[in-house]
């Protein structure tokens, strides 16, 4: 992906491998799942409403919070990990986290914007045509919509969505992922290859086909720039965005 990742002289040359990049993609699963669960049986143990576990566990306004919470206490120990694993070797530079662009700036925000304008055409599309009876995502908005209106959890849902997940999603699935299978597949296949595997791990078949366009439209968008940090700028400003609009 990158003149750096490539270098075979420098001392951690193998960085990333796809089996190193894959295990870091289960444990970033496995952090959500374990967060979540213990989350929300914090929050059961805590409730003295007399309700039936089992009917507040599938009560979207109950749950919202506590989900958020887990997802944004997994979220800040994988970077924590991921962290201590790029600090070595120059990892984290050669992926492209600590430089910007390698074309110029006009360049940049055109290849920014206009990539990401056809990947929501296309999800426009998708959801209009090939889904039209069927939300996309529809169980993360239903807990959005449930998540009590108050400023903290305005502020904790933004910062969950528009700041830490562009974060960890572009280290993890750009940086680790697709720079990994880049060194064994052509550019194209690479992005695809990454691209598939951030549809796959949000775990909603329905909107497989739009995650993985826009993560084909972010592993593009990499490929192009060489940096990580406009990836996670771009990223970033898309779901904040998508906040503010629904």
């Amino acid at each position: 992906m990158t003149e750096d990742v490539h270098n075979a002289s420098h001392p951690d040359h193998k960085f990333p491998t796809i089996l190193g990049a894959l295990g870091w993609v289960v444990i970033f699963l496995l952090l959500q799942v374990v967060a979540g669960v213990m989350a929300l049986g914090m929050a059961i143990g805590m409730d003295d409403s007399g309700r039936d576990p089992m009917a507040l566990a599938k009560d979207p306004s109950f749950v919202a919070v506590p989900t958020i919470l887990s997802l944004v206490a997994s979220s800040l120990v994988m970077l924590g990990l991921l962290w201590l694993h790029l600090r070595k070797e120059g990892r984290a530079a050669r992926i492209g986290l600590l430089r910007w662009s390698r074309v110029n700036l006009l360049q940049t925000i055109g290849l920014a914007i206009g990539l990401i304008a056809a990947g929501l055409a296309f999800n426009h599309l998708y959801a209009t045509y090939i889904i039209p009876d069927i939300k996309v995502q529809e169980a993360l908005r239903k807990m959005f919509e449930a998540l009590p209106d108050t400023p903290l959890n305005t502020v904790m849902l933004f910062v969950a969505i528009a700041g830490i997940a562009p974060l960890l999603e572009e280290i993890l699935f750009r940086g680790l992922v697709q720079n990994a299978l880049a060194k064994q597949l052509p550019a194209w296949a690479a992005i695809l290859g990454a691209s598939a595997i951030f549809g796959a791990v949000h775990m909603d078949y329905h909107a497989f086909p739009a995650l993985m366009a826009m993560g084909a439209v972010f592993g593009i968008l990499y490929h192009k720039t060489g940096s990580l940090r406009v990836n996670i700028v771009a990223h970033m400003v898309n779901n904040a965005a998508a906040l503010l609009l629904t």
